[in-house]
């Protein structure tokens, strides 16, 4: 009989995560690392992935900007680096820009869009091609967001249409997929301190109304989403797919 802790294991296996030089693609990463895969890095800033390479264990830089790079040229590099064919790739990267959706500009809007939601796609694109030819089992794990059920805040509409995006393009390729061993599912963070968030956290009143309406009182740390994601690439979620789970303290039920 398998011991339950070993289905969360991913030795041998190899895995893309994009955004994973900081925040909370990097702390998924770590937690990728920590239970036995290869990791690829995947992020436009070398610095930021000299350093997160220090941190994750079994982990590899691979410099690319999701915005431009060709999904081919992306995935041959991570399967270089770490020897062999993908198993599980995480789509973390991200950005945020905030403005009132009369003055949003078109060429934000595209930009936000490409990273959020086209990138995503055309990566697992070209890995599902490569898993479904090779009959590889595999795992792909998006990163949505409240706003993939409600209107959070204001002045973030091309993120709110990514994020909304992001959960059909997910339950699409499981339609498609996932009865051939390819699982997609994603992880719907609440509100967590980092980069992306320091500006609205700056401002007490913002913060404080937030804060309030949490019922666990309290923002959630990137590493608890990384123990989601790594539930879901692992074998412990092996009849999950289609899904995206909420990870938020509580505020969807508030």
């Amino acid at each position: 009989m398998t011991d339950v802790l070993d289905l969360f294991k991913l030795t041998g296996r190899r895995a893309i995560v994009t955004g994973g030089g900081r925040g909370i693609g990097m702390a998924i990463a770590r937690a990728l690392g920590e239970a036995g895969a290869q990791v690829a890095l995947v992020s436009r800033t070398a610095e930021q992935l000299a350093a997160a390479t220090a941190e994750v264990p079994n982990s590899v830089a691979v410099p690319a900007d999701v915005m431009t790079v060709s999904p081919v040229k992306l995935v041959d590099d991570c399967e270089a680096a770490l020897g062999g064919p993908i198993d599980i790739v995480v789509h973390a990267a991200g950005f945020q820009h905030r403005q009132p959706a009369v003055d949003y500009p078109v060429e934000q809007w595209d930009r936000l869009i490409r990273v959020h939601l086209t990138a995503p796609f055309l990566i697992s694109q070209e890995l599902g091609r490569r898993q479904l030819a090779s009959g590889r089992p595999a795992s792909h794990v998006f990163i949505g967001s409240l706003n993939n059920l409600q209107s959070v805040v204001p002045d973030i509409p091309a993120y709110a249409a990514a994020k909304s995006g992001i959960g059909g393009v997910l339950r699409a390729l499981s339609k498609e997929w996932s009865g051939r061993g390819i699982r997609c599912n994603g992880v719907a963070p609440g509100w967590v301190r980092t980069e992306l968030t320091e500006a609205l956290f700056s401002d007490p009143q913002k913060s404080a109304a937030i804060l309030a309406r949490i019922p666990m009182g309290r923002l959630a740390e990137p590493s608890e989403m990384a123990t989601t994601a790594l539930f879901l690439a692992s074998d412990a979620s092996s009849y999950i797919t289609g899904q995206m789970l909420v990870v938020d303290g509580g505020w969807t039920t508030s």
